[in-house]
């Protein structure tokens, strides 16, 4: 394996991409095969609910690992119940073992494994793995982030052309209201699928411009986690992109709550600048 280099966090980012590589190995041994399904109680939404046995093993892996060569950072994975006061830690590891499993149990090749190391509540670290694509992606605070080893540079001159979406709530009355208030007269082309990690990985390829995740509210009853988009940030935003909430608020990660309340909004700097823009009328509607 080839060896990365960080002026300050070497050890972090081979450590994390050696472990995404090995957890994107047992998803690809197990995609064709039968393995156990169950649902995760507590869960609103059938998407968040899904839990295979490959979830488990993956998420094992990281366990094992992380506790053992840095014992003294938190874990926050989307599989295991953090610590009590997670969030007090110097340093926490905050990583979704298969983000999109219902891509992943529908063999969309939507899936993959995201990792981040949270600093002083912010990103310093980030991996993100999608295997069947072999698509590898990493990024360090003030280093700049890479795609299969090409530096990543989100052009802010690029015309914005697709609008990336969760084919998971696509059907939701609420996203076709903001999808509509980012995309008035369907000027933009629309994507779905279901992992985060692929459509970052979309994003830093220039196939996508645009892509939110909804606030909680009375209809969606739910929010994304830290883990669904804390190796996102810091990727598109060493990239040239951003990553804020929907009212434009940088996100920290060293808070007790750890669902994304205020929605995410991830985009190429240009296209991110116009659906706030856009998407402010609606959080006056949404309330």
């Amino acid at each position: 394996m080839v060896q990365l280099n960080s002026k300050n966090y070497n050890k972090e980012l081979n450590g994390a991409v050696a472990v995404a590589r090995l957890a994107g190995s047992v998803m690809m041994h197990y995609y064709d095969l039968d393995y156990t399904v169950s649902e995760k109680a507590g869960e609103v939404n059938p998407e968040a609910a899904i839990f295979t046995e490959v979830d488990g093993k993956v998420d094992s892996i990281v366990q094992n690992y992380f506790r053992q060569v840095w014992p003294e950072d938190q874990l926050l994975t989307e599989e295991t119940a953090p610590d009590q006061g997670w969030h007090k830690a110097p340093r926490i590891w905050t990583i979704d073992p298969i983000d999109g499993t219902m891509g992943y149990r529908k063999k969309t090749g939507s899936f993959g494994i995201s990792i981040a190391l949270i600093e002083d509540g912010r990103p310093v670290v980030g991996v993100l793995y999608a295997p069947v694509h072999d698509l590898l992606a990493w990024a360090v605070v003030g280093e700049g982030t890479r795609l299969n080893g090409t530096r990543v540079e989100l052009d802010e001159e690029s015309a914005i052309s697709t609008i990336l979406c969760s084919s998971n709530s696509m059907h939701r009355p609420a996203y076709q209201s903001a999808l509509e208030a980012i995309n008035p007269g369907n000027q933009f082309r629309i994507k779905a699928m279901e992992s985060v990690v692929v459509k970052a990985m979309q994003i830093m390829q220039h196939e996508g411009d645009i892509y939110f995740f909804l606030p909680i509210s009375e209809e969606t009853k739910t929010a994304p986690k830290f883990w669904d988009i804390a190796a996102a940030d810091i990727l598109i935003h060493e990239a040239g992109g951003r990553v804020t909430s929907f009212a434009g608020e940088t996100y920290r990660y060293d808070i007790p709550d750890f669902r994304c309340v205020n929605g995410a909004l991830l985009g190429s700097r240009k296209g991110h600048a116009l659906a706030l823009k856009r998407l402010q009328s609606f959080g006056q509607q949404d309330g």
